[in-house]
């Protein structure tokens, strides 16, 4: 007897009827739970998400991102450096000053990578 077939063909029916029971709005934000989910896993994308969740769209989908040198995140991160410093590239940039951080301490979660910014030291 194949138990694993049994017990996908019961979750694969449980999802079907789970998503024909939901409504419209239940269905978006299950998908855009799912896909920010998806999204966290990438450094450099959790970098642009706090990129866009601080206001600035359109820096966030056309940065590019990289990680810091060794000695930047020293110098950032100070003695106790748990995670990865990212930075973006400054061309991105707008003349205004309106986004001056460029550095970002990303730190991982199990799975998951949460990016906020870093003040400039000093």
């Amino acid at each position: 007897m194949n138990w694993m077939g049994l017990k996908d063909n019961y979750l694969r029916e449980r999802m079907r009827n789970h998503w024909q029971r939901i409504g419209f709005f239940r269905k978006t934000l299950e998908l855009l739970a799912v896909l920010l989910l998806i999204n966290l896993t990438v450094p450099s994308n959790s970098v642009k998400l706090a990129i866009l969740l601080t206001g600035h769209p359109r820096i966030a989908m056309s940065v590019k991102v990289s990680k810091a040198s060794a000695a930047d995140n020293r110098y950032l991160l100070g003695k106790y450096h748990i995670g990865r410093v990212y930075g973006i590239d400054q061309s991105y940039l707008d003349s205004s000053g309106s986004y001056e951080v460029v550095y970002f301490h990303v730190i991982r979660i199990l799975l998951f990578n949460i990016a906020y910014s870093i003040p400039e030291p000093g």
